[in-house]
């Protein structure tokens, strides 16, 4: 499904990941879990392209459900992989960073659960090797997108701001449905390396010029960074959290 201007949603239950497209080449954004293959040789022929014409894999955190086809697709194209510098570590070692989650149980962390059995999302597969950005680069990529590093989720965390096309991809730094608990709307990930940074760091999106959020979980956002930031804002608050 295209989402904004030559940027392709590849979805599936809770996974997303983007194909950015530019003069034939790609740029894919996130890489879902390792039983996600076929979902994005679906994606790519949906916009006439093939793993041949992927030129990056951008990585907006190290997490298993984001990183799962990096190394297959690194290795296939073949293309370079790119992390923030603090998530790099872990990218190269398969190993997520340490973290908590926040309390709460439902049918739906039982289907996320399910999912990520399913789809062997539930170690990291690690990536040979990768290159590193960092907070406000502009990367020399298909969208060329801007780095905006907004940590908690992961120490690595990041956004993507395609300003010429007026989007932001946020990875988990702002999703709109909560995977533990099945709720909607735009909210920090259930899942943290540091909660109170994930909050604080929603402050480095807002503003941001864009026309549609883009997040790792759940419904693209048709709104500003800053309409979205300021409901995130709002689900931190008891009796007001936009379900």
């Amino acid at each position: 499904m295209q989402v904004a201007d030559r940027i392709e949603r590849v979805n599936e239950s809770i996974v997303n990941f983007y194909l950015v497209e530019e003069a034939g080449r790609v740029t894919v954004v996130d890489a879902g879990m390792p039983g996600n293959w076929g979902l994005l040789v679906d994606g790519l022929a949906r916009i006439g392209r093939t793993i041949a014409d992927i030129e990056t894999v951008v990585l907006t955190h190290a997490h298993a459900d984001h990183v799962g086809l990096a190394e297959r697709i690194r290795s296939a194209a073949p293309c370079e992989a790119r992390i923030h510098q603090a998530d790099l570590e872990y990218l190269l070692a398969g190993k997520r960073p340490a973290g908590g989650i926040d309390r709460g149980a439902s049918m739906w962390l039982l289907r996320t659960a399910l999912y990520g059995l399913r789809k062997r999302g539930t170690t990291m597969p690690p990536v040979a090797t990768a290159s590193t950005f960092a907070h406000g680069d502009v990367l020399d990529v298909p969208g060329s997108p801007r780095v905006i590093h907004a940590p908690g989720h992961t120490p690595g965390a990041c956004a993507l701001l395609f300003e010429e096309r007026g989007a932001l991809m946020t990875g988990d730094t702002l999703n709109t449905l909560d995977v533990v608990r099945g709720k909607t709307g735009p909210r920090i990930s259930p899942f943290w390396s540091d909660r109170a940074l994930a909050v604080a760091s929603l402050a480095r999106l807002d503003g941001l010029p864009a026309r549609i959020v883009l997040p790792g979980h759940g419904e693209p956002f048709a709104g500003t960074p800053s309409e979205a930031v300021a409901l995130a804002r709002a689900a931190e608050k008891p009796g007001r959290a936009p379900d």
